[in-house]
């Protein structure tokens, strides 16, 4: 049988600035073609016994679960169990190498059996980009296992909220791009990054042979009905009209080219439970890097709209 999917090398925790986390593996258990059964998606699982409830951290792409290093010790700090998932081909997950794992549905599934072969419950997630077009699916599968949410500079699919022409570029190029380099990119695209940082976002991807899903990912955002997961999106939007959950916060970069604040609006009217578009003025499309800036003050608000 082909080989569908490579193991990751191992990162040495020295090249992870401010991201020393025990890391842990987990075989989500797709129901699909047997050259991915056992495929492997890593994790990170802070403060595994609080009784308070799960902050479930869902990255985007090309990044994985570094990009909530900021985040993570906050919510350790007030008493949550902190998870990141590694998306299957991104961080420390088996990197995709067969173009017919990449559907909506498979990444979607991956997510929920996660939390199913976990056992989470009490979860507010906190998600972004394609983290939160994925992870705005998720509550209306089993709604009583759900909190809250927190969103950051993400779209939901199905056309609720065209997309810019700069996120169209955005998947455009992504698809057609030979030598991804993400160390440049986040460099170029996050100038309050140091060198290491950009050096960690690249870690994972030793060489074009584990690049596929940088170039993939994008190119399945269900743009229209003709794509794997435009319905589900669909039935998403109708939910989150009537959702019962206790809050849901949306976040946006003010410089965020790809997902302008107009987009976040739309957003907002359809599921943040305050009403409001929070900007963070000086940030762009990689929200949570500034999240040193306006992280206290968001577990500020989550803490009293839980107590409230």
């Amino acid at each position: 049988m082909t080989k569908a999917f490579l193991s990751t090398p191992e990162i040495e925790i020295s090249r992870l600035k401010d991201f020393n986390y025990k890391v842990k593996f987990i075989e989500p258990d797709l129901d699909i073609q047997d050259k991915f059964k056992k495929l492997k998606v890593a994790y990170i699982d802070e403060n595994s016994y609080s009784n308070k409830g799960c902050h479930f951290f869902i990255h985007g792409h090309p990044t994985w679960s570094y990009l909530w290093r900021h985040l993570i010790p906050l919510s350790v700090k007030n008493g949550y169990r902190a998870i990141a998932l590694d998306l299957p081909g991104f961080g420390r997950s088996d990197k995709i190498i067969d173009k017919d794992f990449f559907s909506f549905n498979n990444y979607r599934n991956t997510i929920i059996n996660f939390i199913k072969k976990l056992e989470l419950n009490e979860i507010t997630l906190f998600m972004h980009e394609w983290g939160g077009t994925l992870g705005l699916t998720l509550p209306m599968e089993d709604p009583k296992l759900f909190k809250g949410s927190v969103c950051f500079s993400s779209y939901l699919g199905n056309g609720f909220i065209p997309i810019n022409e700069a996120y169209s570029d955005w998947i455009i190029k992504s698809k057609t791009e030979k030598e991804f380099n993400v160390r440049a990119l986040m460099a170029r695209t996050n100038r309050i990054l140091s060198l290491s940082e950009c050096n960690a976002y690249d870690a994972p991807f030793p060489n074009n042979n584990y690049k596929l899903s940088l170039n993939m990912l994008p190119s399945i955002y269900p743009i229209s009905q003709d794509y794997d997961g435009f319905e589900i999106c669909r039935k998403t939007e109708e939910w989150w009209k009537n959702n019962n959950l206790n809050f849901s916060l949306i976040l946006g970069g003010g410089r965020d080219p790809l997902i302008p604040i107009d987009k976040l609006k739309m957003l907002s009217k359809l599921i943040s439970t305050d009403g409001l578009t929070h900007i963070i003025g000086n940030a762009g499309h990689f929200l949570p890097e500034w999240g040193m800036e306006f992280g206290k003050e968001l577990f500020e608000q989550i803490k009293t709209k839980e107590d409230g």
